[in-house]
């Protein structure tokens, strides 16, 4: 399908829900409608789909021409019939919000306490009141580069959880273990992302790494560097200073 249609229609579909977007301060679905074709639709879309797409759940979205599709790696919308995909992200046009994003947010959103701090690398800048936490890929260019916007942060503890995607970036876990395994995890770190300083080679398991690696699959990560919040709510990108500090103000 051409790329222009796609953003068009997309684009076309926020103009028309702006107003009722606008109203509200949630992407949050609501209760199911009388007329509820979720399980009809979810059926369809078994019996359409390739089996790699795992479909959670089917529900009516925000807006009563859309379902919302969620699957372990995104949502999107589809019509009542099942018959089509709207691909593309939903965008208010008002403020340019990412309405597919937020939802998404929303979806995989943790209780930051639940992490298991004991698996992270934990840096301290300032007095450490403001707390993020960052899944991170030792090879991944956006990771680099959100470490190097870290160095810039003040008053801010940072865990960093080791999450190498190797499919994606060859040689990752090895770096993620021998990390793992130096002495002074916090350094190697730094040392490796910061100013491209092997680690020695792993002396031990690092089963930890692996255990991480499953943490994220579950948590639903698709992308490094991901960002969680002491709030639970999470941003897959390498945000500015600006970014951060307007994600950590907004922190509830």
């Amino acid at each position: 399908m051409n790329k222009f249609f796609i953003s068009a229609l997309v684009l076309l579909c926020s103009f028309t829900v702006t107003s009722q977007v606008n109203a509200q301060t949630t992407t949050a679905a609501p209760s199911p409608a009388p007329n509820d074709d979720s399980a009809r639709i979810l059926k369809i879309l078994k019996s359409r789909m390739p089996p790699a797409m795992v479909i959670e759940k089917v529900q009516p979205s925000q807006w009563p021409w859309f379902y919302e599709v969620i699957t372990n790696s995104e949502v999107f919308y589809i019509d009542s019939t099942g018959d089509f995909i709207f691909s593309g992200h939903v965008i208010d046009t008002k403020t340019l919000t990412d309405l597919t994003a937020k939802r998404w947010n929303e979806i995989s959103g943790i209780n930051f306490n639940d992490l298991p701090f004991s698996l992270a690398i934990k840096h301290v800048r300032g007095d450490g009141s403001r707390k993020i936490a960052v899944f991170s890929d030792p090879h991944c260019p956006f990771c680099i580069k959100l470490e190097n916007t870290l160095q810039e942060m003040t008053n801010i503890t940072v865990y960093t959880f080791l999450y190498p995607v190797e499919t994606l970036h060859p040689g990752a876990t090895e770096t993620s273990k021998n990390i793992w395994c130096s002495p002074n995890r916090a350094v190697a770190w730094s040392d490796w992302m910061l100013k491209k300083k092997k680690p020695a080679a792993a002396t031990c398991k690092a089963d930890e790494v692996n255990t991480l690696v499953q943490l994220g699959q579950k948590l639903k990560i698709n992308g490094t560097p991901t960002i969680y919040f002491s709030d639970g709510h999470n941003v897959a990108a390498a945000l500015t200073k600006e970014q951060l500090e307007a994600e950590l103000k907004a922190v509830k």
